[in-house]
Parts: structure tokens; C-alpha cells; sequence
């Protein structure tokens, strides 16, 4: 048996086996699906997915994500930690280090720019010029458009300093 990791839900799969890479799989409009060796460079014809693929699933279903005051932590587990001016949390109660939940735009010097993250880490935050939190990527997405729009010259190059208070009461 091959392993079909989907691409394209029902559609397209990448078939490997346990050293990489073997092929693809594809519906067609019949559904029948069309295997593609691309070691032998040979293509079968298939009445059903099941005579050669276990099919696998990589995405972690949403709802199995922790959410802490209704933002996004991207873990399916995570403690809530008081006393900040934002949601913070941290994956296990033995865990030390601190992360805020939610979307996050977060300016990097160089190159890189301002950039989204999901839970990034409280040091990260306090490190760089961010915003957020955001409910969603799109959100932070959009945020991001307007930052660099908006930006006088000289942020566009650098930004030094923090916009946020990461303190805790």
C-alpha cells in the first residue's frame, strides 16, 4: 500500500511511499482515478482508491484547536496565564515560556519586513515592532497592506521601537 496525502480535497493527492516521492493521483470526471508513476512514467487507470492508497490527513481539524478569550492558539493545547493586557498562554501548566494568542503583525528588521504570526512568542513580541491581536489572518493580512502603506520612509527601512505594552499587572 502507498500513503495519498491530499492537495486538493478529493480531487489531487501526492503519492509516496517510504522513500519518498512515488507519484499522483487524480479523479477524473468518471470517477475512476488516474495514478501517475512517475519513476516508471507509467499512468493506471483505477476504479476505486482503495486497491493501492491509504489515504492521510495532515490538517489538525479546527475545532480540536484551543482558543483563549476567543483567539486562535494554534495548539491543541494551552493554560491561560493572568495578569496581561492581552490573552497570554502557554502550552502545558510546567511550561515557562509565554505566548500570545491571536494573529499577530510583527516588523523584523532587514529584509523581512513586517510579517503575520499566530501565537507568536511574549519575548518575540517585546523584541520587535507588532500589533495585534487579531481574530484572523486575513485580519492581520490586512493590517499589514495598511502598515506598509502608511509608513513614513525611514519605518519603512527600520523600526526600532515597540508599539506594544507587554506588562503585566
Amino acid at each position: 500500500m502507498y500513503k495519498a496525502q491530499v492537495v486538493i480535497k478529493d480531487k489531487f493527492w501526492i503519492v509516496n511511499n517510504t522513500y519518498g516521492k512515488l507519484g499522483t493521483l487524480r479523479r477524473l470526471n468518471n470517477n475512476s482515478y488516474e495514478f501517475f508513476n512517475q519513476i516508471t512514467e507509467e499512468k493506471i487507470i483505477l476504479d476505486s482508491i482503495d486497491e493501492l492508497f491509504v489515504v492521510e490527513s495532515d490538517t489538525l481539524n479546527q475545532k480540536d484547536l484551543v482558543l483563549i478569550q476567543g483567539l486562535p492558539t494554534g495548539y491543541t493545547s494551552a493554560v491561560e496565564v493572568e495578569g496581561y493586557d492581552f490573552p497570554v498562554f502557554k502550552k502545558t501548566n510546567s511550561s515557562t515560556t509565554l505566548h500570545a494568542a491571536g494573529y499577530w503583525i510583527i516588523h523584523f528588521s532587514g529584509s523581512a519586513g513586517w510579517q503575520w504570526a499566530v501565537a507568536p512568542k511574549l519575548s518575540t513580541l517585546d523584541k520587535y515592532n507588532s500589533r495585534g491581536p487579531f481574530l484572523t489572518e486575513w485580519e492581520a493580512n490586512l493590517e499589514i497592506k495598511k502598515s506598509k502603506r502608511n509608513a513614513p520612509d525611514d519605518e519603512k527601512k527600520n523600526a526600532s521601537s515597540n508599539s506594544n505594552s507587554i506588562n503585566s499587572t
